[in-house]
């Protein structure tokens, strides 16, 4: 091994272990209004060769803006950038390191599920505490699982809800994206719900389906995102030339067509090669045991309030789009009742931006599954990766009644292959207190 390479290892190892944790005081971050083709091939250029900019969002044509974060040292450059190619933006932040330090952390009191709240975020530890305990207060229904394993050696630890044997199965993926807090919180909401709410509709889906829920599938960059960097988005594997790979750019389904790089400097580095990282090929494995009896994925991530469709190399309405859309679109419309938050539906070249790799797109395409999404999360550009904790609630409700929409939907067009008999109970109750009301 070369000289030059033992000294970036150790520059890395430094920042990651012995430095203290990476402050943003008076980093910027920039809203850059995007007019032409030219403006995009500029913006993507400088993403994939200027790694001192954090890009919050992708540079492409169906973007009206794009979302920058600069360091205090390097502002001047780029909109020194911008002026020179006639570029329009705006500042959404100007400390960042104020709306970081609005991010409350909370510890969670062990043994005690209800400490758990959904006014602030987690550290790994305390979430894999609380499933801990959500298995010992349920033990009838709840069980631990183990999804895989992480380069550092950390398990990726879920819970498997079942009210018994035989049924079809829901699998859940949130936090693949570390610096996406928001995911793994909503995730634990929806655990949460599952296994306390008195909503009937909720009841009904706890009990009709096998669900394989897993909070933080990226648990090394989760600690890293935490403890160290708050915009790390990857994995921790160590390379000569940079740390991480984008675990939603490293599954087998159009690796490295789309939306990724070959530079582990990048933060959508694809690897270097489909399925090269211990967490995508074992939580692979997991999910083919049973991919037979899946009828619904939903990966969480954020930012953007949007619900994608497969796939992310064609705009094409491939495999059942028509079927996916209809539901999806009515299950925005659940979604936007309770506060008024708006999603946009469609595939992800249609809604984001060509980007192929990621988990959904592996599911659709090898489990062959019915219904399969990618929620983006609140908001809209304001918070961007730093959504306040007062708003960890709603959107964990409102994201929990779309889920239970998506069924509802998925019912009524038939597309589920076996019918859950407590919503037929549940419905058939309902339709008894009705008719006796007018007899």
């Amino acid at each position: 091994m070369k000289l030059v390479t033992y000294f970036v290892l150790l520059v890395y190892f430094s920042n990651s272990v012995l430095s203290e944790k990476l402050r943003y005081d008076n980093y910027t971050v920039f809203k850059i209004h995007v007019e032409n083709s030219v403006q995009v091939k500029l913006l993507r250029d400088l993403q994939d060769t200027d790694f001192r900019f954090d890009f919050w969002t992708h540079p492409d044509h169906r973007s009206k803006f794009v979302q920058v974060m600069a360091s205090p040292e390097d502002r001047a450059d780029l909109q020194k950038l911008l002026t020179e190619n006639n570029m329009n933006a705006e500042i959404s932040m100007s400390n960042v390191q104020e709306f970081i330090n609005k991010q409350t952390l909370k510890r969670y009191t062990r043994n005690n599920i209800g400490s758990m709240t959904w006014d602030a975020y987690y550290s790994l530890d305390d979430i894999y505490a609380w499933i801990d305990d959500v298995v010992a207060q349920y033990p009838n229904v709840a069980t631990k699982v183990i999804g895989g394993q992480t380069y550092e050696g950390r398990e990726i630890v879920g819970i498997k809800i079942s009210h018994g044997e035989g049924k079809k199965n829901i699998f859940i993926e949130g936090g693949i994206h570390a610096r996406e807090w928001i995911s793994p919180a909503t995730v634990c909401y929806i655990i949460n719900e599952l296994l306390t709410s008195q909503v009937q509709e909720i009841m009904a889906a706890a009990i009709d389906f096998e669900w394989h829920i897993f909070p933080v599938a990226n648990p090394d960059g989760y600690v890293f995102s935490v403890e160290s960097e708050r915009f790390w988005r990857k994995n921790r594997r160590v390379f000569s030339e940079g740390i991480g790979v984008d675990l939603n750019r490293n599954w087998n389904s159009n690796w490295l067509v789309h939306g990724a790089s070959t530079s582990p400097s990048s933060e959508v580095y694809a690897g270097p090669g489909p399925f090269s990282e211990i967490e995508t090929r074992s939580m692979a494995r997991y999910m083919r045991e049973i991919g037979d009896q899946m009828e619904i994925f939903l990966t969480f991530h954020s930012y953007g309030q949007m619900l994608l469709l497969p796939f992310g190399n064609t705009s094409e309405p491939l495999a059942n789009y028509d079927e996916a859309m209809n539901i999806g679109r009515r299950a925005m419309g659940a979604l936007s009742v309770r506060y008024g938050t708006e999603y946009v539906t469609g595939n992800i070249v249609e809604v984001l931006y060509e980007a192929t790799g990621g988990t959904d797109e592996w599911v659709k395409e090898h489990l062959h599954v019915p219904i399969v999404y990618c929620y983006e999360l609140r908001d809209r550009f304001q918070y961007g990766f730093l959504l306040p904790p007062e708003q960890i609630l709603p959107t964990g409700q409102e994201t929990m009644d779309s889920v239970v929409d998506i069924i509802h939907q998925m019912r009524r067009f038939g597309i589920l292959t076996s019918a859950g008999m407590a919503f037929k109970a549940s419905t058939m109750l309902i339709l008894g207190m009705v008719i006796s009301f007018f007899v």
